[in-house]
């Protein structure tokens, strides 16, 4: 059931915006405030879709009905996602939604009729067509009201970190970092980071698209700045190593073995990217100190030695690793 995404390429097709090619000299990399991702996670906090937030809730938690409320949870298993796997309507209502531009409830209309029609196209079971219709109402009928009441106080909130990260970020070097690292080219222009304010214990660093991503605003700033470069490494490395990785998922089901290795392509690929960020700053970074369940250390000893036998591009880092790792798993 998780392979119908039919959702995610209509509204990549439909909605996404042209991204144009520019020199490194104009690159930039910046934080924003929009009000797409954070009614997003408005929704999914209060509702408790693998977001949790007691203060936010406390201030902001009667903002949705009841009824409203009921009808997420209902369909928690198709909405929530972390680490590479997630509910088939999690591609639509929280990735789709976020990275669109959506200034009022008609617009938000807009976009929830195109996922219905695009479910009809795929001939999606109606159980499922169920749900899409109720969830959407759910989206449309409380967007104003957010729009009115909540967000003008979250973007106040989230002001001050925005210009915070703005001025750090004016003089970063993560686009010449990453590509001498890796000796990938960065082709896809600004790099945006939109900050939400909602769900401060939930799955963050979400990819939108090719060029924008998602952070909670008030994480530690040095964690934050060190997942800022760890996500444009994965964006930067994603074209090469999507197919392995794939191909990786396919491989680890035919595994006979006690132990689920089904997380195995997605902590290979974090753990490279913590490896690359921890080569660029010289030191361990934070987040290789945070993604424990990743096993990173045990990934990046594996990257130091295929590194230290001469293999350096990416792809065949990430291949070998995994094949390695597997290996050690038996």
């Amino acid at each position: 059931m998780r392979k119908l995404l039919w959702a995610i390429i209509a509204l990549a097709t439909a909605f996404s915006a042209c991204t144009t090619q520019q020199q490194h000299t104009d690159i930039k990399i910046l934080a924003e405030i929009r009000p797409e991702v954070n009614y997003v996670t408005h929704l999914y906090t209060i509702a408790g879709l693998g977001f949790s937030d007691e203060e936010y809730v406390a201030w902001y938690g009667n903002t949705i009905p009841q009824t409203a409320i009921d009808t997420l949870k209902k369909y928690k298993d198709y909405l929530t996602f972390g680490q590479g796997e997630g509910g088939m309507l999690a591609g639509p209502f929280f990735f789709g939604v976020s990275k669109e531009n959506i200034p009022n409830a008609d617009s938000m209309q807009v976009v929830m009729d195109l996922v219905k029609v695009e479910g009809r196209k795929a001939q999606a079971p109606d159980n499922i067509l169920k749900a899409v219709d109720a969830i959407a109402k759910v989206y449309v009928d409380n967007y104003s009201q957010y729009l009115q009441q909540v967000y003008p106080a979250a973007k106040a909130d989230m002001q001050e970190r925005t210009n915070i990260l703005n001025h750090r970020l004016q003089d970063n070097s993560f686009v010449k970092d990453w590509e001498r690292v890796t000796g990938y080219t960065w082709k896809r222009g600004d790099y945006h980071w939109l900050l939400y304010r909602a769900g401060k214990h939930g799955p963050s660093y979400n990819n939108l698209s090719e060029n924008a991503n998602t952070v909670y605003f008030n994480q530690s700033l040095n964690y934050q700045l060190a997942m800022f470069s760890h996500e444009f490494g994965i964006f930067l490395m994603q074209d090469e190593i999507d197919p392995i990785y794939q191909e990786m998922r396919d491989y680890v089901d035919t595994i006979e073995s006690d132990k689920d290795l089904t997380y195995v392509p997605w902590s290979a690929f974090e753990s490279l990217s913590c490896w690359y960020n921890c080569q660029i700053a010289g030191k361990e970074t934070e987040d290789y100190h945070n993604f424990s369940e990743a096993d990173v250390e045990t990934f990046c000893q594996i990257y130091d030695r295929l590194s230290e036998q001469g293999i350096k591009d990416p792809a065949e880092l990430y291949r070998k690793g995994i094949m390695e790792y597997l290996a050690l798993q038996n």
